[in-house]
């Protein structure tokens, strides 16, 4: 079910906004209308975010978009509007988020990565330049990730560019983590025929434990990148 929103009302609430916007030093642009005037829409950027640009629009149904754009992707939020509220909600969210994406780059070392024996969604672990970004899949890319051929990725597969928003990674699911290389205490490498892993105690008394299939290289990537930071502290 869709509900029509009145746009030059929605035009004055975000009029608001970027008046409050522009007293915190972003940038946000003057004409508040898309080319055919039937949509509500600001383009919005500070010299701190990481990202170089967001776009925010309304349609009258009630439909809302933010876009986030930078160099390594472009990230899309829908979300459904039935009240100005909710139209200050998403304006309020998306700015709040765009301050905290980070851009690095990072590579895909398996795409098999679990947290323990008893965690059966794969996901991605990316090495990150100051540290670990493991991200939950689903239950169809484990299903396709079960023949234990790995992920067909290799040690020379090179870095690339993501984006990701580190809060949202970490509340979006509890197998999610974000290990900083600052925080490890010691580490463990292991490795087996079919499974490696790595096990991590961080300085403030936490544990990780990421398990992958033995074909991808992330145990060979993570030894070379783990062994001159952490030296006697790590165990492989």
């Amino acid at each position: 079910m869709t509900h029509d929103m009145d746009l030059n009302r929605a035009a004055a609430r975000l009029e608001s906004h970027i008046r409050d916007w522009r007293a915190q030093g972003i940038r946000a642009s003057d004409d508040l209308w898309a080319a055919d005037g039937r949509v509500v829409e600001v383009r919005i950027t500070s010299p701190s975010w990481q990202i170089p640009l967001m776009v925010i629009q309304l349609y009258e149904s009630g439909h809302a978009r933010a876009v986030f754009l930078s160099a390594a992707e472009t990230v899309e939020e829908r979300h459904q509007v039935a009240s100005l509220d909710e139209w200050s909600a998403v304006l309020t969210g998306a700015v709040t988020r765009a301050a905290r994406i980070r851009h690095a780059q990072a590579r895909l070392l398996t795409k098999s990565c679990t947290t323990g024996w008893l965690d059966w969604i794969h996901g991605e672990l990316w090495l990150l330049p100051d540290g670990l970004l493991r991200i939950r899949s689903g239950f169809m890319t484990t299903l396709m990730n079960g023949n234990g051929t790995g992920s067909g990725l290799t040690a020379q597969d090179p870095y690339r560019p993501i984006t990701y928003d580190p809060e949202t990674v970490l509340t979006a699911h509890p197998t999610n983590k974000l290990i900083p290389f600052a925080g490890m205490a010691t580490a463990r490498l292991h490795g087996g025929v079919a499974t490696s892993g790595l096990e991590v105690a961080m300085t403030d008394g936490t544990r990780h434990k990421l398990l992958w299939a033995s074909l991808d290289p992330a145990r060979r990537v993570l030894r070379e990148r783990l062994l001159p930071l952490l030296g006697a502290r790590l165990s492989h």
